[in-house]
């Protein structure tokens, strides 16, 4: 249910304040960088000296570090190039789907820092001392990192300034990518899900539900020829 109260806080912001994330796109950047720093920290000292928080601040630490709100920020730019654009909602997105996308990016770089640090840090000597190394573990790192990789030039061309440097061509070129990077998030995703002792089915048929359809309405909206970040 998180990841639901994620998507529709999200959700709201987007609609409701469209033209003040248009106009005052750096306070958004600032703000989800702050938060970014916050919950990195407080993940550096819950490693290094057990340092813990509880009740709310704890559910929105969880909310930001395991990627449900980026996540969520993801789910507004892919839908807003596959929603009908006459739509109300299609149109609001799409006026800030940059904005929303580099919001997005902002917070999933603690989520992807921290988890990588804890697999090398913590999960890999462990392994290699135990020798036994889960493969689906080692799966969804490994699709994560992938991910993180190609996310990184996506997140950096959603710059207007950057955006205007390059070439058109280029850049729409370099923005189909971002196609390879939603499905390798949903799989990372679906990997996790498979890793946990106990399958939350509402998770995975949310996660499921969501990205299927975006796929289909993707693939109704556009040619291939067509499609564009």
């Amino acid at each position: 249910m998180i990841f639901i109260y994620s998507l529709i806080f999200v959700l709201l912001l987007s609609f409701f304040f469209t033209s003040n994330i248009k106009k005052n796109y750096w306070t958004y950047y600032l703000i989800s960088i702050f938060i970014g720093i916050i919950t990195t920290v407080y993940e550096v000292l819950r490693i290094t000296s057990d340092v813990k928080i509880y009740g709310f601040p704890l559910f929105l630490e969880k909310i930001f570090i395991r990627g449900y709100i980026s996540i969520a920020f993801f789910i507004l730019v892919m839908f807003a190039g596959a929603l009908n654009p006459k739509w109300k909602i299609t149109r609001k997105l799409l006026s800030i789907r940059a904005e929303l996308a580099i919001i997005a990016s902002i917070f999933i770089i603690p989520h992807a820092l921290i988890y990588f640090v804890r697999f090398i840090v913590l999960k890999l000597p462990k392994m290699f001392s135990t020798g036994v190394i889960p493969k689906l573990y080692i799966a969804y790192i490994i699709v994560g990192i992938i991910a993180f990789v190609i996310m990184i030039p996506l997140f950096i061309t959603s710059f207007k300034k950057i955006r205007r440097k390059m070439q058109s061509g280029k850049w729409r070129k370099l923005q189909k990518r971002a196609y390879i990077f939603y499905f390798l998030v949903y799989v990372h995703i679906l990997i996790i899900m498979l890793n946990e002792k106990e399958i939350d089915l509402l998770k995975l048929s949310s996660y499921t539900i969501i990205f299927g359809t975006y796929t289909i309405l993707k693939l109704i909206k556009s040619s291939p020829a067509e499609l564009k970040y």
